[in-house]
């Protein structure tokens, strides 16, 4: 596979970044492949949505891009063990709220109208910061899904549901009990389900997640 990556990375179909996989200590250099204005252009051809060009990406945002690639792999696999289907946009998501990435995970099992669930996901790699009024930016962020939920906005932004939840993942478990702890000061409900990134990529299909509803007693599983 390395030697396909280099070849085409050669031919200028594919560009590369290193990447330093902090939480590996042998061997953690390593290079992230996407296509390049070539590859896409042909890949286009086939594929008129393909995606965007990884020649102007920015190296700051690959850790959260490939976390967002990391927690659909998982999903992925998790959906297709349960005979669930998921469906999954990445794209043209820039509503009120501007999501990582929106999904919907149906259980054919059970009866239509009833099987469907909706979800937002919010990748959160950095430190909580950008305090304002007494508040973190990722609180004011999440306080935009609080307002949004079971909204006139919502249904006419997506128009098919009106509740969802919130997934967001952080890096590590004391990060996530912090943040859940802010978010019970005043956004005390289940729409929020929050977990870590070893929790989930172990096991999504075991990972708890916790809501500021009942964080201290209370953990729910994806599916």
């Amino acid at each position: 596979m390395r030697r396909t990556l280099s070849l085409l990375y050669k031919q200028g179909y594919l560009n590369r970044l290193p990447y330093i996989e902090l939480e590996r200590t042998v061997g953690a250099a390593t290079y992230v492949y996407g296509l390049s204005d070539k590859g896409l252009g042909l890949v286009g051809e086939l594929r008129p949505s393909a995606g965007k060009t990884f020649d102007d990406h920015s190296q700051r945002t690959l850790d959260h891009e490939l976390e967002i690639s990391f927690f659909h792999i998982a999903l992925t696999k998790l959906c297709a063990e349960r005979s669930f289907k998921l469906y999954w946009q990445q794209r043209d998501l820039k509503c009120a709220i501007n999501p990582d990435a929106y999904f919907s995970i149906s259980d054919p099992a059970k009866p239509e109208g009833k099987n469907t669930f909706h979800y937002f996901l919010e990748i959160e790699r950095a430190k909580i910061g950008s305090w304002k009024n007494g508040e973190p930016q990722i609180i004011r962020k999440l306080a935009k899904y609080y307002e949004y939920y079971n909204s006139d906005a919502c249904e006419k932004q997506w128009g098919n549901f009106r509740q969802f939840r919130v997934i967001v993942i952080q890096r590590t478990e004391e990060k996530t009990d912090f943040l859940l702890s802010k978010l019970a000061e005043r956004y005390k409900h289940r729409m929020f389900w929050l977990t870590a990134e070893n929790l989930y990529k172990t096991d999504l299909q075991n990972a708890i997640f916790k809501t500021p509803k009942d964080f201290t007693h209370g953990t729910y599983s994806i599916a």
